[in-house]
């Protein structure tokens, strides 16, 4: 059971944090908002079907702190996880997994909160509307060794969007 568990922290982690943080960082950081997104894409989906967004300065301090947001949750994740597998019992790592993803949960609401773009706004709920869901289903360890399939079609939606708007 244990070696399934950390093979869930360590997936869910991978899943997560992959959809913010993969790609050209910080967006806006470089001076230019569009960057150089045409010419350097390399191995992201360049076939014209994504739409491009424009982010205000706003909206820029919004992704970053998204990014962030998102890239800690992850990094919790996996060391509660790992934490309680090395002693702090199965109840322990179904709670602090609980808490962790409804703190993850606020966290992008109040980014919600704060974005101008409608868009990156209903991303951002829509994304913390997922992590509700899947927090309501975990209620034994047996759940958190589920939690690996954190790619729920409406955390992936909400993913790739935010992804696409921020960069």
């Amino acid at each position: 059971m244990r070696r399934l568990l950390t093979a869930a922290a360590l997936a869910a982690v991978l899943v997560t944090g992959a959809a913010c943080t993969d790609q050209s960082g910080t967006p806006g950081a470089s001076g230019s908002p569009s960057g150089s997104a045409g010419s350097s894409g390399g191995t992201g989906s360049t076939s014209g079907a994504t739409p491009t967004y424009s982010v205000s300065a706003a909206d820029v301090k919004v992704c970053e702190d998204t990014r962030n947001l998102v890239t800690d949750s992850t990094k919790r994740f996996g060391e509660e996880v790992v934490r309680s597998l090395q002693g702090g019992g199965e109840q322990a790592a179904v709670a602090a997994v609980k808490a962790l993803f409804t703190d993850w949960a606020n966290g992008l609401r109040i980014q919600a909160g704060k974005a101008a773009n409608p868009d990156l706004k209903s991303a951002l709920l829509q994304y913390a509307s997922g992590l509700e869901k899947l927090n309501a289903e975990v209620k034994t360890v047996a759940d958190l060794a589920k939690l690996q399939d954190l790619n729920t079609p409406e955390l992936t939606a909400a993913t790739e969007k935010v992804q696409q708007i921020c960069g």
